[in-house]
């Protein structure tokens, strides 16, 4: 579930981050030393590569009969190098975003931020804490949209959705 949601995001990021035409200079020049500091590339290819597990478990799902080594080489050869050459977008894509959001001193106290010490222990640690809780919340999203689905079961059928 959780990495559905991380594609989704992938997926609607590039629409939604088209830089507003009035944008200054000077914000974008502190949106991009922002997303430098905070290794916005790196930090894509962790969640990508964190990704990858669930590209595998859902074509062996698709595909069981390819076995889930074929799969795996598959996903290895054609699915993650995509994924990988495309990361280098998202610096500029975030930095349209957080220009819009911020103002060029909020972006360049968190660039400070994220240079010093704790912001660099912080940046060191997410991929790990990004791995550790994906499994979780897709443990969790499927508990609670099974309730869901069973506490609300006749509801939805009579709204007209097939369960």
């Amino acid at each position: 579930m959780m990495r559905r949601l991380v594609l989704a995001i992938f997926l609607l990021a590039a629409p939604a981050a088209a830089q507003q035409p009035n944008t200054s200079d000077e914000k974008l020049v502190a949106a991009r030393e922002l997303v430098a500091a905070m290794r916005a590339e790196s930090q894509i290819l962790s969640t990508i590569d964190a990704m990858r597990g669930y590209f595998i478990q859902s074509f062996v799902t698709a595909a069981p009969q390819l076995g889930e080594a074929r799969v795996r080489d598959l996903v290895d050869e054609f699915i993650m190098p995509e994924f990988r050459a495309g990361a280098g977008e998202f610096p500029e894509l975030f930095a349209g975003l957080y220009a819009q959001r911020l103002s060029a001193e909020e972006m360049r106290e968190l660039a400070r931020f994220y240079r010093s010490p704790i912001g660099q222990r912080l940046l060191a640690i997410t991929p790990e804490i990004t791995a550790a809780i994906t499994p979780l919340a897709a443990a969790w999203g499927q508990r609670v949209a099974q309730q869901a689905l069973t506490k609300h079961r006749d509801a939805l059928r009579q709204r007209g959705l097939p369960l």
